[in-house]
């Protein structure tokens, strides 16, 4: 199908005749009656086709289409300049470029896109020399680009299908799936389709700003240019169609205003507006084909447009350093405004030669004079004066002297002038555009400008607001959609919000319940109201922004991407706007201070951003993007406020408003906030907790988040060794010793003690390599310093988790952050909500770090030798403490007492197995401090929390008859003082554990020693009784004596306390003295601070003898040091 070949041919055929008769007129009025043969001379190559004479019809119709356009060409300079601009020239040139791919193109269709230029150009050349003819090859146009002639406001569905991408998560962030109960509502995409520029994003952000200057010159885009798509795309508000009305009357001499005046915020519709007039009086509109312009007429009393002669004044395409010569004004240069003025209306009318009434003054730069203006507004008359852009221009002639354009004075006085010259007019009229924004007047001498404008138009003009604030929707709505598709299904799914809002009245604002609302959304339809809402009521307060131009500017950007993505979405709301993409972001930090960009980046949308993270990390959040939308909606509604303001942020209802659409769970997007607002550095709230908004100036959380990145890993780890070492002692260890720094701050001793490793030796279970703490815990296992130890069964260790240290530090860090903040508050000034955030956060920190410091030393490291194994080796049982609220100290006791690796209560029993299978094969006794001692550095031996719980064991061993004895000693091959099935009030560590059949062996002899002894007595009988009696009682006496002697010695030497002073004298080496100190304090001091009731007593004795004496300096530092340390004897002395 050759559909595109077919339009551009059906324009060639329009505008073929038309040009081939204007071509005949023009070269007749210069060459009269030898006008054929000029044309056979300048087409000497081409006269083939051509008759040598003939009737005026005969001759026009034998020009063809190229011929036609070589003509133009060829006597451009002779006959055509002195009515053409050159762009006519240039248009004949491209269109004879397209004459001749048309007729080598064979079977092929032309692309849409050069068949839409070639209409285009066609008709701006034909506009020249035959309007209906233009509109003609217009229609062809429209029905190309929209299907239909009528424009886009007689179609709903774009004529090609626009190409979208494909659903994927690395598209946009929009919804992927259809809202409502069962997924069941349809997406926006569906009812309503944007304008194929917009929809292509082909659109250019520069034709949302009408260029008056550029649509008057046959430039710009179309949808400018062209009366019926521009109108299509135009909602005519209530300030334009009053601007309409009144210019109509007064063109068409039925009252109406003389002189207007538009004045509104940059971006408020005033060039638009001018452009609406210009179009309905310059000849091209057409009431049956716009049919929006019927109600104007009527408004104006009217049944027809009135056509005028039009003047475009802009005042930055005007150049007062120039001179202009125009090809059609021959003779004559135009130098001035007025001269511009007069040169436009002059040429429209078609009669050049009134150019002579400002000729002078144009030549002199100095103002005609109202009179004269008046005469030649009467003579070309109906006039229509557009002027745009005065005070730009006036800027330019300010404090400047000698330009072609004349003075400042003379443009002031000028128009002063035009504006009494249009009121004293028959049907003339004058409107001009006054900006409002500071932007747009600029410095010293745009106000000064814009005073003397205003003061001058405010004598006799009429104000005229184009754009009220509730009509913006509309104007955006239609210059961005085609219309709507299915209307009935567009009030349905605005009737399933509007549902939702009033079935859930506490989660939204009271006004989203009304009907009222309910109209709004289909109004604004497939936009939520709470876009125009954020972007009319608080963007709109940035000059930047330019109101109606910046919303469009934006909207255009977001239905693009949000197209491209299929977004699935009911509407367009605030959270469905994807900032992630380059350029929607643009458009909206274009009007904000640069630091807004890496907050958007971190804070808001983007695969980089934390909502983002949020997003992806929960599964609730991630199908319907909640955390992206909820930021996205914040950051519209808080962006462009300022924090001077009493109230700023969003509410949360409104929040609501602008993310939750039908069947999607609020709970989700309340959980997606309250996330959001403990995660984010620059989100902020109020005291209530009901409004929220971004701030480029960070949160405390975030002065928490610098200040912690710079803490050193050395204050960190200090900062946990000093919460370790609050740790207190607990049973069944003797000691606790925590975070040593060499194996010589373990004392090697006879106590079972736990040592809780420092932060930098760390166990990773899964490790193959040697983990830091397996090297640190042998080295403390098998050394104490540079000697071995002894007693390595009394030995347990804690270490942390290599894993999760990483996360205890760095909750460490924003603990030691927060305690600055809370140092530093009044140098932050902080008040007094920030204060309690920050003594919150501290405690909750603190508490944080408390329990990742339990979950972080969570291994238990016990050594241990497999008996039945390798004897030589010690071996470590691993165990995992971590878990419960408990302490490090009590989780380990027990772990190891579940464990039996301490044991607080022995059973005989397993003492004798031991015995048996271990320590007494080869004898029948073993002394208890021996025995103690095995079970101290023996790691195949159990571990016995004490030498008490030995004491016991043996105690209650020796009460039965099932274990061993107890004897004093062995002596002459008898053990002394043997005890056995007995109770034992005493055990003293050189007493011997005798094996149980021993002792019975021994028992049993005696006991037969005794009965033998008795047999022998009753022998002698009793004649020897009485000196046998007296014999024994003598010995017995002196072994009474003896004994109570012997007895009472040694209670009276017990009772004696002995040794009961120690002093020690020793000389320091001065290199070493460090190190001296530390091996007395371990060595020998400490064993004595360990005596009950003992009262240590250091002191340090310093003599220096300087022959030479010490320097004044030395003493005064010396002294002032000794004072400060609250030394009191000291002194120096000759």
């Amino acid at each position: 199908m050759q559909e595109n070949y077919e339009l551009v041919q059906k324009g060639f055929r329009i505008l073929h005749p038309l040009m081939a008769g204007y071509i005949g007129r023009e070269f007749n009025r210069v060459y009269h009656d030898n006008w054929w043969q000029e044309v056979l001379d300048t087409l000497s190559d081409q006269l083939r086709d051509l008759p040598d004479h003939g009737d005026y019809s005969t001759l026009v119709d034998s020009l063809d289409i190229a011929n036609c356009l070589r003509l133009i060409d060829r006597k451009w300079r002779e006959v055509f300049s002195s009515k053409l601009s050159t762009d006519y020239r240039t248009w004949s040139k491209e269109l004879m470029g397209v004459r001749n791919k048309m007729a080598h193109i064979g079977q092929q269709d032309i692309d849409q896109s050069y068949a839409e230029r070639a209409l285009d150009t066609m008709a701006l050349l034909c506009a020249a020399f035959d309007a209906d003819g233009a509109e003609e090859i217009r229609d062809l146009y429209r029905t190309l680009r929209y299907g239909s002639a009528a424009g886009s406001a007689a179609v709903t569905e774009n004529v090609a299908p626009v190409k979208t991408g494909k659903k994927s998560s690395n598209t946009a962030g929009v919804l992927e799936y259809n809202v409502g109960e069962g997924h069941t509502l349809p997406s926006w995409r569906d009812i309503m389709q944007p304008h194929p520029d917009v929809a292509e994003g082909r659109y250019q952000t520069a034709e949302f700003a009408a260029d008056l200057a550029q649509v008057s010159r046959g430039e710009g885009a179309f949808e400018y240019r062209d009366p019926v798509e521009f109108f299509a795309r135009t909602y005519i508000t209530e300030g334009m169609s009053g601007l309409l009305v009144k210019s109509l009357q007064r063109i068409a001499g039925k009252g109406g205003e003389p002189v207007i005046q538009l004045k509104t915020a940059f971006g408020g519709g005033k060039t638009h507006s001018m452009l609406a007039l210009y179009h309905l009086v310059k000849g091209g509109a057409s009431v049956d084909k716009i049919p929006s312009l019927k109600p104007i007429l009527e408004k104006a009393g009217l049944d027809t447009l009135p056509k005028a002669n039009v003047a475009v004044l802009v005042g930055t395409a005007l150049d007062p350093n120039k001179k202009k010569n125009p090809a059609n004004l021959p003779g004559y240069t135009v130098n001035t405004i007025w001269g511009e003025m007069a040169y436009q209306l002059v040429t429209s009318a078609g009669r050049p030669d009134l150019y002579a009434m400002i000729r002078e003054a144009d030549r002199h730069g100095v103002s005609p004079g109202s009179e004269t203006l008046k005469n030649l507004l009467n003579e070309c008359g109906p006039c229509l004066i557009l002027m745009d852009e005065l005070v730009a221009y006036a800027k330019k002639l300010y404090g400047v002297d000698g330009l072609p354009a004349g003075s400042y004075d003379n443009f002031i006085t000028f128009i002063q002038e035009i504006t009494e010259a249009a009121r004293a007019s028959e049907n003339s009229i004058v409107v001009a555009s006054i900006p409002e924004s500071t932007i747009e007047i600029g410095g010293d001498a745009g106000k000064t400008a814009l005073e003397t404008i205003e003061h001058t138009f405010g004598r006799m003009e009429a104000i005229w607001k184009p754009v009220a604030a509730n009509e913006g929707f509309e104007v955006v709505r239609r210059r961005l959609f085609l219309d709507c598709k299915d209307e009935a299904t567009r009030d349905a799914v605005c009737t399933a919000f509007s549902r939702m809002y009033q079935e859930n009245p506490s989660d939204f604002p009271m006004e989203a319940r009304e009907v009222e609302y309910r109209n709004r959304m289909i109004s604004c339809y497939p936009i939520h109201p709470e876009v125009f809402d954020r972007l009319y009521d608080d963007w709109a307060t940035l000059e930047r922004f330019q109101r109606t131009r910046g919303v469009l500017r934006l909207m255009a950007a977001v239905i693009h991407e949000l197209w491209m993505a299929n977004d699935a979405g009911a509407m367009i709301m605030p959270g469905s706007i994807p900032l992630d993409m380059p350029n929607v972001r643009d458009e909206l930090v274009r009007h904000l201070p640069d630091t807004w960009n890496s907050i958007i980046d971190h804070e808001v949308d983007g695969k980089n951003s934390i909502p983002y993270q949020k997003d992806k990390a929960n599964p609730r959040y991630g199908r319907k993007l909640a955390a992206r939308r909820v930021a996205r909606t914040i950051m519209l509604g808080s962006a462009p406020t300022s924090r001077d303001q009493a109230v700023r942020g969003l509410e949360a209802s409104r929040i609501r408003l602008g993310v939750v659409q039908p069947g999607e769970s609020i709970a989700d997007f309340n959980d997606a906030l309250n996330t959001l607002h403990g995660s984010l550095s620059y989100l902020y709230n109020n005291p209530s907790g009901s409004r929220y908004w971004y701030d480029t100036r960070p949160t405390l959380r975030k002065t928490a988040e610098d200040r912690a990145s710079q803490q050193t890993l050395a204050d960190v780890d200090a900062e946990i060794e000093s919460r370790l070492k609050k740790i207190r002692k607990e049973n069944p260890f003797t000691g606790i010793h925590i975070c040593p720094y060499s194996s010589l701050d373990v004392p090697d001793e006879q106590a079972v003690r736990l040592v809780i490793l420092r932060t930098g030796d760390c166990y990773n279970l899964k490790s193959k390599k040697t983990t830091p703490a397996e090297t640190t815990v042998n080295d403390i296992l098998y050394n104490r310093g540079t000697a071995p130890r002894i007693f390595k069964n009394m030995l347990a260790f804690v270490a942390p988790d290599e894993n999760q240290l990483e996360s205890l530090r760095a909750e460490v860090r924003r603990f030691i952050a927060w305690t600055s903040i809370m140092s530093d508050k009044d140098d932050l000034n902080l008040d007094g909500n920030q204060i309690r955030e920050t003594q919150s956060n501290l405690n909750r920190s603190n508490d944080t770090v408390e329990l990742r410091l339990k979950e972080t030393y969570r291994w238990l490291l016990v050594p241990y030798i497999d008996q039945f194994g390798d004897m030589k080796t010690i071996q470590w049982e691993i165990s995992d403490i971590s878990g419960g609220t408990e302490s490090i100290v009590t989780k380990a006791a027990k772990k190891m007492q579940q464990s039996e690796q301490i044991i607080t209560n022995w059973a005989p029993a397993l003492l004798q197995m031991s015995l048996d299978d271990l320590l007494w094969k080869d004898s029948d006794n073993i002394q208890v401090k021996k025995l103690w001692e095995y079970l101290s550095t023996y790691c195949y031996l159990p571990r016995l929390a004490n030498y008490s719980v030995l004491e016991d064991t043996i105690r209650r061993g020796v009460a039965s008859d099932e274990f061993f004895a107890l004897a004093a000693g062995y002596v002459n091959n008898r053990y002394v003082d043997l005890k056995f099935n007995t109770n034992v009030l005493s055990i003293n560590s050189s007493d011997l554990l005798v094996k149980a059949n021993v002792a019975m062996k021994q028992i049993v002899a005696e006991k037969q020693e005794k009965a033998s002894a008795q047999a022998a007595g009753d022998i002698f009988g009793s004649a020897t009784y009485h000196e046998s009696q007296n014999n024994e009682g003598a010995v017995q006496s002196k072994g009474d004596e003896g004994s109570l002697s012997a007895n009472t010695d040694t209670d009276a030497a017990a009772s004696v306390p002995v040794n009961k002073h120690f002093y020690m004298t020793a000389k320091l080496d001065n290199t070493r003295v460090n190190r001296d100190v530390q091996n007395y304090l371990q060595e020998i001091i400490q064993h004595l601070m360990a005596v009950d009731g003992s009262q240590v007593e250091l002191k340090l004795d310093v003599d220096v003898v300087a022959p030479n004496g010490i320097p004044a300096s030395t003493v005064r530092t010396v002294s002032e040091n000794c004072r400060t340390l609250k030394i009191e004897d000291f002194g120096f002395d000759d």
